[in-house]
């Protein structure tokens, strides 16, 4: 009965624009909306928030970069946004899934290998864009990839993600830490860095997957995982500390010497032994725990495993 009268009070509001379909999501900020567009006949979604929720700073943000990023197929687009009272209403593609969903509704034994191929490079070819375009989205995991039934891939929810100059983009700026997700987060960023670039981007690739590899409750618990999941050597992980205790002045953290496994490619032969062993080697590239030896969007695009057609 709540749904049929939210449906009724969005469709008295929007009736002229677009006509509803059905509701898809509901929060703090409002509810979304399915619906149709009257004149072109496209299929989008609409978020319903109010007023104040639109002058939070991340969502004034969000709107800034999504006017830049206007221009790829694989990055949301804002469609339209448009104000009656007190509520705003924002207009994007609808998009079937998140890459969860999709896997677990259609390939819940994996991929497999040509549509994980297809996949991966449609979100770093997405990624890429942004990395062009100077933004960093720091947030990337599953339910910020979307996807369409025919398999198109939009990367969304950019209300964290942080445009940086030209001049700056690729030497270390001063960000704000605690970024995003921490399953998917970066060592530094997960260590409290507030000097980072687009390398966490890269890291946060394992997403790919649709499930975390390690899922701990904290930033702290969830580094140590990795180092110990992982057998990053202690030599690379007094690097990173040091490195870090320069720009933050961060307490020491004990050193893990044992390890579960070797390495990373190790690690990830063992957590998905389904994997071909080319795509083990480009993820584990992706998850260098030294920042700068991370591979940059542009250098994984121009791998074998992307350039050959099998």
């Amino acid at each position: 009965m709540e749904e049929q009268f939210l449906i009724l009070k969005v469709s008295s509001i929007c009736y002229t624009l677009y006509k509803p379909i059905e509701i898809i999501g509901q929060g703090s900020y409002g509810i979304v909306m399915k619906c149709k567009d009257r004149l072109t006949n496209e299929v989008v979604a609409i978020k319903k928030i109010t007023d104040s929720y639109f002058y939070m700073p991340e969502v004034l943000r969000e709107f800034m970069i999504l006017k830049i990023l206007d221009k790829h197929i694989n990055v949301i687009r804002l469609l339209n946004i448009f104000r009656i009272k007190s509520f705003l209403y924002i207009v994007f593609p609808y998009m079937d899934y998140n890459i969860c969903q999709y896997i677990n509704e259609y390939h819940p034994n994996g991929l497999g290998y040509n549509l994980t191929k297809e996949f991966m490079s449609q979100i770093i070819n997405g990624i890429d864009y942004m990395h062009r375009n100077y933004v960093v989205h720091r947030d990337i995991k599953p339910e910020n990839i979307l996807v369409t039934k025919t398999g198109l891939i939009k990367i969304c929810d950019l209300g964290v993600s942080k445009m940086l100059c030209a001049l700056s983009f690729k030497k270390e700026t001063i960000m704000t830490p605690e970024m995003g997700t921490i399953w998917y987060q970066s060592p530094e960023m997960l260590l409290g860095t507030q000097k980072y670039g687009p390398e966490i981007d890269i890291w946060s690739l394992e997403c790919m997957s649709g499930q975390p590899i390690i899922t701990k409750e904290t930033s702290i618990e969830q580094y140590q995982s990795i180092v110990k999941y992982f057998g990053v050597p202690i030599r690379d992980q007094k690097y990173l500390n040091k490195k870090i205790k320069k720009i933050n002045k961060v307490v020491s953290i004990k050193y893990i010497e044992s390890s579960t496994f070797k390495n990373v490619n190790m690690a990830l032969n063992n957590y998905f032994p389904q994997w071909p062993i080319d795509l083990i080697e480009i993820v584990s590239k992706c998850l260098e725990f030294i920042p700068s030896k991370r591979k940059t969007t542009k250098s994984l695009l121009n791998t074998l495993y992307f350039v050959v057609n099998i």
